[in-house]
């Protein structure tokens, strides 16, 4: 139940970004920033679900998971999550 409700957050991502991306020009501001407002609110659910997760893990394992983090490739200049710093 909790990987549905995941997925389907990370589709309505997926969509939002895309429609953006391939139809920045063609969308009214309010358009815009009503997608952008629905990619925050999911991306916010899935991180705060996932911290949630992460809270049962044998002790080390949440810091093992947030090395990996560090470690994940990133395209110059993108965020690795919110509130981090630019590359």
């Amino acid at each position: 139940m909790v990987a549905h409700g995941l997925l389907t957050s990370m589709a309505v991502v997926h969509a939002g970004v895309v429609t953006v991306w391939e139809h920045w020009t063609d969308l009214p501001p309010e358009k815009r920033d009503y997608l952008f407002e629905r990619i925050l609110a999911h991306t916010t659910f899935v991180a705060e679900t996932l911290k949630d997760l992460t809270r049962g893990l044998p002790e080390g394992m949440a810091g093992e998971l947030d090395a990996m983090h560090q470690r994940r490739p990133q395209r110059p200049g993108v965020m690795r999550s919110l509130g981090d710093a630019p590359d």
